[in-house]
């Protein structure tokens, strides 16, 4: 049944998401993926503002959240531009809020976790649009099926490391943070993560011509780095709940956790995405 469940949620965001990803094309709206980055990062931020308090390190939960939506539509609105300058503000206000807290151990921790809650969602998660906007101005289908193209390679590693861990996992990979990861399930994942990209990649004539021909290389080292970027973030998060004592970092989707738990790994994958096709190979 949790599985069942698991799928048709998947399913239903997946539809969601790749509705955004075609309406924001087909009408030029690609700020339209601002909102969904926002539905996203909100819940994932107060989940983050929940594991701190249960971790002793509350953390003022207005005048974190308010940061969250600014953040990431001033990377949206602004095409990049001042996104970076509005995450420096918000770090400085973090610093500030709680330089007089005491005791100064306390005042720290709350300092240190409000700086990384910020780096850790609405900054990692800008990639994403950075991603779908680097075929916008002229080829906007383009940009979009470079965000699928990593959407695709996520979810296949994720699917693939779930489905291969269930069925042939003997040996566990981190016991002591995640039990149920197995070395199976991560090189199932690898694979499925292969074939994520290469279906995301059919979507488009430019991404054909390079996944099926002369890119396949980096199509298989890309999925690699990704798949390792995405079971990094995976472990992470994993290592968060532990401490926190929690099984999920809440309910966003029936049978998934909470949204936390589902763009753990895509968190640290993006920017992995984003600079190998962007920087190495200059397909972005």
């Amino acid at each position: 049944m949790n599985v069942v469940k698991r799928v048709l949620s998947g399913i239903v965001a997946g539809g969601i998401v790749f509705a955004v990803l075609y309406l924001g094309t087909r009408f030029r709206v690609q700020w339209i993926v601002g909102f969904l980055m926002l539905g996203v990062a909100y819940p994932a931020a107060v989940e983050y503002l929940q594991l701190m308090r249960r971790l002793q390190v509350p953390l003022a939960a207005p005048e974190f959240l308010i940061w969250i939506p600014v953040v990431v539509f001033s990377y949206v609105f602004f095409d990049g531009r001042y996104g970076d300058a509005a995450l420096l503000f918000a770090i400085a206000y973090q610093v500030l809020r709680y330089l007089g807290s005491l005791p100064h151990r306390t005042g720290f921790l709350q300092a240190v976790a409000g700086v990384f809650g910020l780096l850790y969602i609405p900054w990692l998660l800008h990639f994403f649009y950075f991603i779908y906007h680097s075929g916008a101005v002229d080829q906007p289908r383009l940009g979009a099926t470079h965000a699928l193209v990593v959407l695709l390679m996520v979810i296949g590693y994720d699917s693939g490391a779930y489905f291969v861990g269930s069925l042939f996992g003997r040996h566990r990979a981190f016991p002591t943070v995640s039990p149920n990861k197995t070395w199976e399930g991560i090189a199932g994942g690898f694979v499925f993560a292969v074939l994520g990209a290469l279906l995301g990649a059919s979507f488009s004539p430019v991404w054909r011509g390079f996944a099926f021909w002369e890119g396949f290389p980096h199509i298989l080292a890309s999925s690699f780095l990704v798949g390792w970027a995405v079971q990094l973030g995976d472990v992470f998060e994993s290592k968060l709940k532990r401490a926190a004592e929690v099984k999920d970092s809440g309910t966003f989707l029936p049978g998934h956790g909470g949204a936390l738990d589902r763009i753990d790994g895509l968190l640290f994958a993006l920017p992995v995405f984003f600079y190998y096709y962007h920087y190495v190979l200059g397909f972005l």
